[in-house]
């Protein structure tokens, strides 16, 4: 090279190089973009955190309708942690919604809420304005409600591994327990992957939540969503064998176009209401009620009085299906008894008569 240019020689050592660096490359590279080991890679972190996240935000329409409060999920952030690690984390404060899973997913999953937002939840439900001081714990009332109204929301995550996996995962139980109660931590095994969303809840809660789940049941969940074409499957590298164009005998396909839709100013979605408008249901007007003994039942005859539970003029129960709707005064129509309706039960209030009973 004494005039400044290169031999064919040089140039052929020059091009053998720059393959071993690409057969080196090639050999590397989709090993780390598919996080092999015992952690996930990024895009793989991305993809779980995605799913648990539509997941659970489908959930919270009905979490909406419950709470007459508009309910937003923010950006999911996932990461890997020790078992040690999440039991620190969550060893005292905190409520957890156990579900156990079988089918294409097998084994427990765990979703954290602190202890002080489940019981601004339950007390919103139970009547309440979600004011009420925190406390250490739950009582058993206050588990029973917020399991009601997070319960669909870990009812719509399981359907979204159901349709990520391509096979049925089904749930074989709920369980809300405090996690300062409980002598043993709810999601056992290896290390876990760690899912955390936050939550906020209109004038009420402004916090996250927080999904465990086992790092092995976390990864057959992304390679049975990306063995699907789900979300990670074209970043991974990979490179599609399917055959371009319109094969013989085939009709040439063309992509549809839709418009661009936007969520601004959606409010909670109404069902159709008019697919129900002919279903009959009964009316009852109950004005008290009391309990007697089989012997005091037996005796009774013409002429008995039976004393309700009720007060005279105090306002009678109107029932719908055996549910309590509302409150009203009879009145004579024509020389029929009727009800004139004083008081529409609101649906909180529904919720803690049936908490109480």
């Amino acid at each position: 090279m004494a005039d400044g240019s290169l031999t064919q020689e040089e140039i052929d050592l020059l091009l053998q190089g720059a393959d071993d660096l690409s057969g080196q490359a090639s050999e590397s590279g989709p090993a780390q973009q598919q996080g092999g080991g015992e952690d996930l890679s990024p895009l793989e972190k991305e993809n779980l955190a995605d799913i648990v996240y539509q997941g659970l935000r489908s959930g919270t329409q009905s979490l909406s309708m419950i709470l007459a409060r508009s309910v937003n999920l923010g950006n999911p952030y996932a990461e890997v942690r020790t078992p040690d690690d999440a039991e620190r984390e969550f060893s005292e404060g905190y409520v957890f919604f156990s579900q156990n899973l079988t089918g294409a997913l097998s084994g427990s999953v765990a979703l954290f809420l602190s202890t002080s937002d489940a019981g601004k939840i339950s007390s919103l439900l139970m009547g309440g304005d979600g004011a009420d001081e925190p406390t250490a714990s739950l009582d058993s009332a206050q588990i029973a409600t917020i399991k009601d109204a997070m319960g669909p929301l870990l009812f719509s995550m399981v359907n979204q591994f159901s349709v990520k996996a391509g096979e049925a995962v089904t749930p074989l139980g709920l369980d809300v327990k405090n996690v300062a109660e409980e002598p043993t931590f709810p999601v056992s095994g290896g290390r876990l992957l760690r899912v955390q969303i936050p939550l906020k809840i209109e004038n009420t809660v402004d916090s996250r939540v927080t999904l465990l789940m086992p790092l092995d049941m976390a990864r057959s969940l992304h390679e049975r969503s990306r063995s699907r074409g789900g979300p990670g499957g074209a970043m991974m590298g990979q490179e599609s064998h399917a055959p371009q164009g319109p094969q013989p005998g085939q009709n040439p396909l063309k992509n549809v176009g839709f418009p661009q839709l936007s969520n601004a100013g959606m409010g909670p979605l109404t069902p159709n209401m008019d697919l129900l408008m002919d279903v009959e249901m009964t009316l009852t007007v109950e004005l008290g009620r009391t309990k007697k003994y089989i012997k005091e039942i037996l005796s009774l005859g013409e002429g008995s009085i039976i004393e309700l539970d009720k007060l005279a003029g105090e306002p009678v129960d109107l029932l719908v299906n055996g549910k309590l709707i509302a409150k009203g005064e009879v009145v004579v129509i024509d020389e029929n008894f009727g009800v004139r309706v004083t008081d529409i039960v609101s649906q909180a209030e529904r919720l803690k008569a049936r908490k109480q009973s």
